[in-house]
């Protein structure tokens, strides 16, 4: 089983860095051509990532899915993507996506959403059916944060809005700690591999601070907490994947299991032993149940 530094090396190796300008800013992707085709058509994929992430999140996945024609945004105000004119709200980062796929031309690609990406691309396909199915990596499905998980939600929150309300240099540098990172990698890391753990560090350090500005983080983050996939699961008639894991901080299994009941073309798949970043402990495994879903749904 290839872990998720090689799929990641993997996918840099026929990465192509793009531009387009979307809602007004410019915004950067990566295409990543299929290079395992065989004799089928090639279906096209998006990776949406998740909060304080850029494309690199994903890059696993699309290392993996060498036989698909993937395509990952960084988006706004996070990697090297410009930030939106706008207030960074869901409703506007949706806006921002759907108009984002119509730019580079691609039609009926499956989403593959993480964490905040789920939010992004569930909210999306309920107001246009842009997707011919959706793949929810840590699904934000609801119920109740507990215990360490709650305390550690509102310090944060409490966190970023006092560094949005400093001035500049004294909130970014408030944000970009080392020591703000390297405790949430350690929190939501949960392999007991120290080669992956320290990998982990690594991409967290290189890449959890590729941020525009500290507005984009806290207005991002309200988004992140203050909305679930409820809403949108009456208005999702495509095939869904949703695939939960065992010690997910974020969103409790329980949850999942309980919408994946309340949706109408869905399947759950649950990652034992792996929490929030099941993108980066259980990448290829992910993958190939990711890879069987579409097989047998499109």
């Amino acid at each position: 089983m290839r872990d998720a530094a090689e799929l990641q090396l993997l996918a840099q190796k026929r990465a192509k860095r793009l531009t387009v300008t979307v809602a007004g800013v410019p915004s950067e992707y990566w295409f990543y051509p299929a290079t395992n085709t065989g004799t089928g058509k090639v279906k096209d994929i998006l990776l949406v990532h998740g909060y304080r992430g850029d494309h690199h999140g994903l890059e696993s996945f699309a290392g993996a899915l060498d036989d698909f024609n993937v395509y990952a945004p960084d988006i706004p105000g996070f990697g090297i993507s410009a930030p939106l004119t706008a207030e960074h709200t869901l409703a506007n980062y949706v806006d921002w996506l759907i108009k984002f796929v119509s730019a580079i031309d691609i039609k009926k690609p499956v989403a593959i959403g993480h964490s905040f990406g789920t939010l992004m691309v569930s909210s999306a396909q309920a107001q246009e059916d842009f997707f011919s199915a959706l793949v929810c990596i840590n699904p934000v499905a609801g119920g109740i944060t507990k215990g360490l998980s709650r305390f550690l939600m509102n310090g944060v929150k409490g966190y970023y809005w006092l560094a949005h309300k400093m001035p500049t240099r004294l909130g970014m540098g408030m944000l970009k700690t080392r020591l703000l990172v390297d405790s949430m990698s350690a929190y939501t890391t949960k392999s007991r591999d120290r080669a992956l753990r320290k990998w982990i560090v690594g991409q967290h350090r290189q890449h959890f601070n590729s941020f525009a500005n500290s507005h984009v983080v806290w207005e991002s983050y309200v988004a992140s907490i203050s909305h679930t996939m409820q809403p949108y699961v009456d208005l999702i008639h495509v095939p869904v994947f949703l695939v939960a894991a065992e010690l997910d901080e974020v969103t409790p299994v329980e949850a999942v299991v309980a919408m994946s009941k309340k949706m109408k073309n869905a399947k759950m798949y649950e990652i034992k032993n792996c929490g929030h970043l099941v993108h980066y402990e259980a990448a290829e495994n992910t993958v190939n149940e990711i890879r069987a879903f579409i097989k047998e749904s499109l």
